[in-house]
């Protein structure tokens, strides 16, 4: 052996062990996972006020057997702006062909800024759907091939205090 090799190899295995300890240590640690912070910022909007899309949350459920029908319309809402929430398949036992908006209330401004963004006949139907995030818009298979309406408009006027939450984009 070279003269300084024993010192090399002792070197390398200190750091073999060391590297080995501490590797052990985060792999079975627990990890952080409280919240730091606010996860969005409040807003409101007053009666007469202005209710724009970037503050109307939506979730879009398949009613059809049309795969990723829900999504395609969710991506095609937010880029009018309009926040996502749930995105998946008809968790009720709802049906429709066309669009379906299930709420309490067919007159809230957020409801009638999503239903004008849809072409054709548009129900309302009593109800909500567990763990629905927003407005909840059922999608049927005639509308597996349509579009949304092309000049549909992006804000209405509200009749009401409406409370929304806009989120905070975070830093990774």
């Amino acid at each position: 052996m070279r003269p300084g090799g024993l010192a090399v190899v002792a070197a390398a295995l200190v750091v073999f062990l060391g590297g080995t300890f501490i590797g052990l240590r985060l792999l079975t640690s627990e990890a952080d996972v409280t919240a730091t912070g606010p996860t969005c910022e409040p807003r409101a909007v007053e009666t007469g006020e202005e209710l724009t899309s970037n503050l109307v949350t939506i979730s879009v459920y398949n009613a059809s057997r049309t795969a990723g029908l829900a999504n395609r319309y969710s991506v095609l809402l937010q880029r009018r702006n309009f926040l996502a929430g749930t995105v998946a398949n008809n968790p009720t036992d709802l049906t429709t062909d066309d669009v379906l908006i299930v709420t309490d209330d067919p007159k809230d401004p957020r409801v009638r800024l999503v239903a004008a963004q849809f072409g054709g006949k548009v129900r309302f139907e009593k109800g909500t759907v567990p763990g629905s995030n927003g407005v909840a818009v059922l999608v049927g298979r005639n509308y597996a091939d349509k579009r949304l309406k092309k000049k549909a408009p992006t804000a209405v006027e509200s009749d009401r205090r409406i409370d929304a939450c806009i989120p905070i984009a975070s830093e990774l």
